[in-house]
């Protein structure tokens, strides 16, 4: 006969802390879009079995204009830019896109259903 199956806390999943998905998002934007500040404004856990997050956060990026004219200033200028990204359950960055082009591609779907 066979013995019944202990569920317990150690045979249970666990889902990595939420300061670890911060951290993995806040790195990964540093490194690739040159974020001097980045702020992880949502963060949700898409699917539980999967374990995939997607996570929203602002970046602030010193302005390209004002570094491409080499203008003088006291204190850099920085652009906000938003960030939607997708993470596997190890937290690697599956994708990621600037939020202004999803809103774009959002809005002109809906005039297109309008028209």
């Amino acid at each position: 006969m066979s013995e019944p199956l202990y569920v317990g806390p150690e045979t249970e999943r666990k889902l990595p802390p939420i300061e670890d998905v911060r951290d993995a998002v806040s790195n990964f934007l540093k490194k690739m879009v040159d974020g001097m500040k980045v702020s992880v404004t949502k963060l949700v856990l898409l699917d539980s079995e999967k374990e995939t997050w997607e996570a929203e956060a602002d970046v602030y990026v010193p302005n390209p204009t004002i570094r491409a004219l080499g203008l003088p200033v006291q204190k850099e200028v920085l652009d906000c830019q938003a960030y939607l990204l997708r993470l596997d359950k190890q937290l690697n960055i599956i994708a990621y896109e600037r939020r202004d082009s999803v809103i774009d591609r959002d809005s002109v779907m809906e005039r297109e259903d309008i028209e």
